[in-house]
């Protein structure tokens, strides 16, 4: 199957940036400022939650902020790495595949970094971070890859 059968249209990039910038604000608003939205405590219902005491399969009350700004971002790194070109080739291609095996190599990198030098919350911090971080670092490498073609090639 042809990979630019499973990108998504470019019309969804813009959006994918707006989605990505509300969730960077959001999550700036309740990391940074300790923001929490009477609007947002929300009941939802939790697999697993543990503050006090262990809930499974049940309703609870929780502060949503964090997860929608993670959410947004998430979602709008999702449209910005896997929509098309406005002008799709094979050279694209090649240089997606590129990204992914260098962001692939980073990663790894990455990962034993932070199990040699991050501990206990510090570490599940990362990792949590780790979600993010792939499709981000991505997006920059596969942004760089088309700027040094398109430098090289004019």
């Amino acid at each position: 199957m042809n990979s630019k059968n499973l990108l998504m249209p470019n019309g969804l990039r813009p959006f994918g940036l707006v989605l990505l910038i509300l969730g960077i604000i959001l999550s700036i608003l309740k990391f940074k400022f300790n923001l929490k939205p009477d609007l947002l405590d929300l009941k939802v219902f939790a697999v697993y939650s543990y503050y006090i005491e262990a809930k499974i399969f049940t309703m609870i009350t929780h502060q949503m902020i964090g997860e929608i700004g993670g959410i947004f971002m998430l979602s709008g790194l999702f449209l910005l790495a896997f929509t098309k070109e406005k002008e799709e080739s094979e050279i694209l291609n090649s240089l997606r595949l590129r990204a992914f095996l260098l962001t692939a190599y980073l990663n790894i990198f990455y990962l034993i970094f932070t199990a040699l030098f991050f501990f206990g919350f510090g570490y599940v911090g990362t990792l949590t971070l780790f979600v993010l971080y792939w499709l981000a670092v991505y997006l920059i490498v596969f942004r760089y890859l088309i700027y040094r073609y398109r430098h090289n090639n004019h």
